[in-house]
């Protein structure tokens, strides 16, 4: 059904830039001038938009020379529910917070209105939350999105109006110029001294996805999702550019790499958005960790509105990796532990339904990190202590 509206819109607006074009259908310069996607074709009517974007509070820098030792993270954040949590997570006292996804739900109301008036709407919302006004204030923060803040369920590559969502996304959280000058919104960073250094890469996995392959329907539905892995050779999660850019960042001296990914990357249990959709970029990810001998990484994920620890071993690592799923702050899909509903060989604790946020804690001397997955008041569901560092 997305592709194809998103057809619809692109050959409508093609037909509105060619019949503006003064020559007659089908002529050489009509075809000239004819968009080649839906992006290209509104790009004249986003330019001529006189609509102002939200913009968050203000939020203090994390400073290129913190040593850190606590981090905290969450993911799907819906602007209309309790936010008691973020007074539970300040009480933590993180030094630095990653929103790494479904930061509002901006896609509940017209996802097919080019200007994507409930996005901004959300955002908005959100904006006159006290508890999050008063968090944003003063922890800092790294962002990222998945389809609810990109601006429609399950969206990809071919959204028609993703160029728009990037915009507000950017102007709401304040981007760098980084993630400004170039397509997409992943970014990476690197915080601390020598020897305590701590890369954030900041992954986008929605602006360039490849369409996802649905099931054929059938009634009554897949207890755990519609999607079939895409065995296209073709089919891409990060576009070029973004691999090209992860292998630089891996490149670079760090102590402890956390890898965002808004949507889960080892598991296979499901059929729901995720990197088992794409199994050729999931063997590209783990074959370039092992390439650049990245036995340092944790991955962070979020979407499923459950949470839970998964585990790997990559061939070519001497060290397993983790995959630290949190979701969700405030909008979870149950009431406790879903182990039963979705069993995973490579998850090794339970599945948490819950209200949830996750805290990293990097004890330097030990050269141990602590993954704790918490409730909304604070309290521990699950630890488990990991040794990341070469």
């Amino acid at each position: 059904m997305m592709r194809t509206k998103n057809w619809i819109l692109a050959s409508a607006a093609a037909l509105l830039v060619a019949g503006c074009s003064g020559g007659p259908a089908g002529s050489p310069a009509t075809a000239s001038a004819s968009p080649q996607s839906a992006q290209e074709a509104l790009r004249p009517y986003y330019a001529a938009l006189q609509s102002k974007l939200p913009v968050a509070a203000p939020n203090p820098a994390l400073a290129s020379d913190t040593v850190l030792t606590r981090i905290a993270f969450g993911s799907c954040q819906n602007e209309n529910r309790s936010m008691a949590f973020w007074d539970v997570i300040a009480a933590q006292k993180p030094q630095a917070f990653l929103l790494i996804g479904d930061n509002v739900y901006g896609d509940t109301g017209s996802p097919w209105s080019a200007d994507i008036p409930t996005l901004a709407a959300s955002y908005r919302k959100l904006s006159t939350r006290q508890e999050w006004d008063r968090f944003r204030r003063s922890v800092p923060m790294l962002t990222s999105w998945d389809d609810h803040d990109f601006g429609a369920n399950d969206a990809g590559g071919s959204f028609a109006f993703k160029e728009y969502a990037e915009k507000a996304y950017e102007t709401y959280w304040n981007a760098s110029d980084e993630v400004k000058s170039r397509p997409g919104v992943y970014e990476s960073r690197i915080v601390g001294p020598e020897g305590k250094r701590v890369q954030f890469i900041l992954l986008d996995t929605r602006f360039f996805r490849s369409d996802l392959v649905r099931m054929p329907y059938r009634d009554p539905g897949p207890a755990l999702g519609w999607y079939l892995p895409n065995e296209d050779r073709k089919a891409t999660l990060l576009g070029e550019a973004q691999w090209q850019w992860l292998a630089a960042e891996l490149s670079k001296p760090a102590d402890l790499r956390i890898i965002i990914s808004s949507t889960q990357v080892i598991t296979s249990a499901h059929n729901y958005e995720g990197w088992t959709n794409f199994p050729r970029e999931r063997a590209k990810l783990y074959s370039l960790l092992a390439e650049k001998r990245v036995n340092n990484a944790l991955i962070l994920s979020g979407d499923r509105h459950a949470a839970g620890f998964y585990k790997t071993d990559v061939p070519g690592l001497t060290k397993p990796l983790w995959d630290f799923t949190s979701s969700s702050l405030n909008f979870a899909f149950g009431r406790g532990d879903n182990s039963e509903r979705e069993p995973d060989p490579a998850r090794t604790g339970g599945f948490w339904a819950i209200p949830n946020f996750g805290q990293i804690d990097i004890d330097w001397g030990a050269r141990k990190v602590k993954l704790s997955l918490r409730k909304d008041d604070g309290g521990v569901i699950e630890e488990q202590t990991i040794s990341p560092f070469d």
